[in-house]
Order: C-alpha cells, then structure tokens, then sequence
C-alpha cells in the first residue's frame, strides 16, 4: 500500500510539473501576443520598416516610445525574408544578470492587410505565473499528499482492525462448538476456572451443571447425524433461552451440555433446566421427545478446587443416569460413596466381559410328587480377579445400566446351550432373559442362530422372563415371544406377585409356565392368607394349561405343601443349590442312579454310570 502511495506521488510531481510548464508557456504566448498586438497599433510605420529596401546592416535598437517592460524582457522584429530589422533588449537588466527561472521565446508573424510581413520573436518572464502556479501546486499536492496519508493510515488502521477481527473470529471459532455455536470444552473449562477464581476471591458461589440427553444415540442412529444436530442446535437456543445471558451455557461433547450459574441465579437454575425439556422439540415432521440427566455440584468460597467441582458433577451426572435418567441429582457424600460403589462394580463387569470371566452355575428343578430331575437353570455368577464374589442382585442391575447386558445374556444363553445339549435328552435348561434384550428387535434372530449353532432341541430350553417386560409397550415384546414360542422354545413367567401382577397379560399372551416366587412359599409357613393366595395362583395356572413351579423349597415341609397343592415343579436348597458345570456330572449320575433304584426296586452300582449325550 505504501509503495503504491509513493508510486502516486511521483506521478503526481511529474505530472503537475509538466502540467505547470504547459500552463506557464500558455501565459507567455498570451503576453507576447499582446506585445506585439500592442507594437503593431503604436507603431504605424512599421509596415514601411518592414517593406523598405535596408539602407543600414544594423537594425533598429528602438521604436520610439515602445520599449519592453514588465516580463517583455526584449524581442526582435524580422522582415519576410527574415533580416533582422528591430532588435530591442531589456536595458534595465546587467550584462551578466541570471536569467528568469522560466523564460521563454515566443514567435509570432506580423500582418499587413491579410498579408504577412514579418515576424516578431519575443523573450518573455513568465516566471512570476510560474512560481505562483508552482506555489499553487505546492499547497494542492500538500493537501493532496496529506489527504494520501490519511486514506493510507486509515486503510492501514482498517486491515489492521480486519486482521485483529479475523484472529478474534478464528479464536472465538476455534473457542465455539462448531455445531451449536455454544463454547466448546476448552473454552468451558477456561470459563469455569474463571468462576471458580471469581468465588475464592469474593467469597461466593460457584454452580456447575452437567446435562447429559437420555437416548440420544438412538435419535442419532433412527433419523441420522443430520437430525441429530438440527436437534443439539435446538437443545442448545432451548438452554440459552431458558438460562439468559448471566449464565454460561457450552456444548461440552455429543450430547453432553454444561451450564455455569454464580450464586443467584444458581437458586433457580435446579427448576429452570428440568422445565427446559418439558416441551418437545419440533422441526420439520419430526416431532422429539427428549428428557436429559443432570448433574449439580456446588463449590463456595473455595471449598472445592475446580477439578473437585468438575468431578463432583460428573459423579452426581452419572448418579442420574444410573437411577434411569430424567431427572436431577445433586452432588453429596452419600452419592459419592453409593456410585463408586456402582462404578466399582461397573469396571468389574467390563473387566468380565473383556476377560470372559463370567461363570454359569446350574440349579437343579425337579417333578415336585415324584422329585425327579427335569432340569437346571442357569445363573449367572462374577468373580472378580481378586477372588471377591459379587451376586447377580448387585451386578446384573449396573450390567443393565451400562448397556452390557444383552452381550451377557447371550453368552448366557450359549453357554447354558452348550451344556445341556451334553445332558441326557430328558433333562432341559432354564435361562432368565433381561428386559432390555428386548429392546434391539434382535433377540429372536440371536436365539434361533444359537439354538443353530449349539444344535440343541428346542424343545429343551426355556426362557424366563419377570413382569419387568410388561412395562410400556408390550406388543413387540409379546410378538418376539411368540416367535421364539414357534421355534419350541418355553416361555415362563418368574417371580410372579412379586412385580406389577396384573392379570389381563396372563390371557393377553400364552406362557408355559408360571414360577411362583419364594416369598409365597416362605409366608405360607405361619400365613394362612399366603398359603390361599399360593393356592389360588396355582389354580389360575392350571385354568390357563400354564405348568407351575415353585421356588424357594428349603423344607421338607415347603416340598409337601406345594406338591399337594398341584405345583408341577420345585426349586430350591432342598434340591440342591446352584453348581458348576464341572459337578453337573455328578448330580446326573446321581439322579440317573436315584431312577435306576426306583425302577429295580433294589441297589444299583453307579461306580460304570454314564453320562447319556443328548
């Protein structure tokens, strides 16, 4: 830009000094042509000086009272044939006096009646027109020069203010979530100390929340990347809307939001960011229903440093998503000691599943009259690599919560396939379904590829499943089934009355069999209304061809009761409890040994028994 400035200014020189030289020459012309019209009237015999013969080789030094003054500084006077015939030289001026700083010669003919007669050459000062035309030209190309300068430091200032704008927006692209326009998660950690700096130094409140959007990944996955984030746009102009400009919002990462409130507006923050989600979001014809998890951690005066305070929302944030989602949970002492606890068994259960840790124990289920082994269930046991045994009642719950436990329930199911198709053909095998194996649309393809590979009957395997299924919509969960009904495989209803209990789902869909749960069976000992209750539900069983079995047998006592009330089956310690498949064997020999008895009436020697391969 400079070199373009003083590209300008030299052409501007150049160009006004030949400029002025023009208009200078210009003024000389116009003065020598009033000289000479001025000779011409003052002196009359001119045309005869002109047109006579010469007589002396001299010329004329003057012409009477015409002399040259002012810028005329001399001028001569030629005839036609070009003698020199007047010669008139500025007598005022010294013989070695400096010649004008712009003179100039100017020729110009004398005429006669339309007819030319000679020619007058004028020397001609137009240096006083000049420097006042260079003066002129001075004062303009200063203003011109200074007027230059500014637009140059104005345009100058302005790259500057347009670079300094562009590194502002490259900072604030490179701070702002691309998606939502919110601050990303640097920018919201740096926000965050802020605060935090903020609260130590003036003795306040810092309020952190950390908002985490339930079922997201499933939007994400049924209608695309593309309506997935039209939809975080929307949940974040929702927040910005709801919270105000006192309040940082960010957009964290995926669909995980943060909010930063200082001590008055973090009283109201708790209601404001649950009522954000109340309303669905809507564009286009999709119309979403979201909920979102909320962690809250609060830190005041320095308290917490501000790691402390991002950990406690993240602890609190995955207290919520535990405890199913939708809903807030503030950070305290109990939370952090009840989710290490979970997240403790969490890492167990991953840990299992990427090291194949998981092991299946075998429950024994026998003809409740003739206390005959029909078959197993199979139960799922952990333990850890420090030698510590959590019970299923601690790790399927957080298996569920994780998202692991329909990977679980398959190798389950593989695993239990595996075994019983190497038990004698009479004896089956129960496997307990989770709830959220329903969920994919899936199941029925895995179990019937199962049922493939381990090359089991169907018929032999049994699938259990709690009243937990009859939550929310049944009918795909009915209908898969059904499905796995026509593949030959039993479906039992388990721990029935101690759920939902709502008996319109017993004729909504056909269940082979009903497993009573060991609460009736216990209370039934000194309850006269439980031992009815226990009676009833096996009657229901028996109206709708459904078989029964009982859990919890312990006694001999229990094992009388509910064969005498018609159950078709008893499980429990009495029979034995859970084992591993290593003793399974034995337990088979056993009861193969037990009927072999039953049959001969007398002894049998089970030292050669066999195991029968199914």
């Amino acid at each position: 830009m400079f070199c373009v400035g003083a590209l300008l200014l030299v052409v501007g020189i150049n160009f006004a000094r030949i400029e002025i030289n023009r208009l200078s020459h210009e003024k000389a012309v116009e003065l020598a042509h009033a000289w000479s019209t001025q000779i011409a009237e003052t002196t009359p015999y001119l045309p005869q000086l002109l047109t006579t013969p010469r007589r002396n080789a001299q010329p004329v030094r003057s012409l009477g009272n015409v002399q040259s003054v002012g810028p005329i500084l001399g001028y001569r006077i030629y005839d036609k044939a070009g003698t020199l015939r007047v010669l008139v030289d500025d007598a005022a001026s010294p013989p070695n006096a400096a010649r004008p700083a712009f003179h100039t010669r100017i020729t110009l003919p004398i005429t006669n009646g339309g007819r030319k007669i000679g020619t007058i050459v004028t020397d001609v000062d137009a240096s006083g027109f000049h420097d006042v035309l260079v003066v002129g030209a001075i004062k303009i190309g200063a203003i011109f020069s200074i007027a230059i300068s500014f637009l140059l430091f104005v345009s100058l200032m302005a790259r500057l203010a347009s670079r300094q704008e562009a590194l502002r927006n490259s900072n604030r692209s490179n701070e702002n979530d691309s998606i939502t326009g919110m601050p990303n998660q640097p920018a919201f950690l740096e926000m965050l100390a802020t605060a935090h700096s903020q609260e130590v130094a003036q003795h306040t409140t810092t309020n952190l929340y950390l908002l985490n959007l339930d079922r997201f990944t499933r939007v994400n996955e049924r209608l695309g990347n593309s309506v997935g984030n039209m939809l975080l746009r929307l949940v974040a102009e929702r927040l910005r809307l709801a919270c105000g400009n006192s309040v940082v919002c960010a957009h964290i990462n995926g669909d995980t939001f943060g909010v930063i409130a200082d001590e008055t507006t973090g009283k109201r923050m708790h209601k404001t960011l649950q009522q954000a989600f109340l309303q669905p979001f809507n564009f286009g014809q999709n119309v979403i229903r979201l909920s979102a998890s909320i962690g809250a951690a609060t830190s005041t005066a320095g308290l917490h440093s501000c790691d402390e305070l991002h950990h406690h929302a993240e602890l609190a944030l995955r207290a919520a998503k535990t405890n199913g989602g939708h809903q807030l949970v503030t950070y305290d002492s109990d939370t952090v000691l009840e989710f290490r606890e979970i997240d403790r068994i969490a890492a167990a259960v991953e840990d299992a599943c990427q090291n194949n840790e998981f092991e299946l124990h075998y429950q024994p289920v026998v003809e409740s009259r003739t206390r005959k082994l029909c078959s197993f269930e199979a139960l799922l046991r952990l333990t850890t690599a420090d030698g510590e045994k959590i019970g299923p009642d601690k790790f399927i719950p957080v298996a569920e919560r994780i998202g692991r436990i329909e990977e679980i329930g398959l190798w389950t199911l593989r695993e239990a396939c595996k075994t019983v198709a190497g038990l004698p053909k009479h004896i089956g095998m129960a496997v307990n379904l989770s709830v959220q194996q329903f969920n994919s649309g899936n199941l029925v393809f895995e179990v019937q590829k199962i049922i493939k590979d381990t090359r089991v009957d169907p018929g032999r395997i049994e699938l259990e499943v709690t009243e937990g299924i009859m939550i929310g919509d049944t009918d795909p969960v009915f209908k898969q089934l059904s499905e796995l009904q026509a593949l030959g495989i039993k479906i039992a209803l388990d721990d029935f009355g101690t759920g939902y209990s709502s008996l319109n789902y017993l004729w909504r869909f056909t269940f082979d069999k009903l497993k009573v749960d060991q609460a009736f069976i216990r209370a039934s000992d000194h309850n006269p209304k439980a031992h009815a209750l226990l009676s009833k539900i096996v009657e229901v069983g028996r109206l709708l061809d459904m078989k029964v079995t009982a859990e919890g047998i312990e006694t001999e006592n229990h094992a009388t009761r509910v064969a005498d009330l018609g159950c078709d089956y008893s499980q429990g310690y009495l029979f034995g409890k859970a084992i591993p498949q290593t003793s399974l064997a034995s337990v088979v020999i056993s009861e193969f040994a037990e009927y072999i008895r039953r049959q001969t009436g007398g002894q049998a020697d089970v030292d050669g028994a066999e195991v029968v391969s199914g």
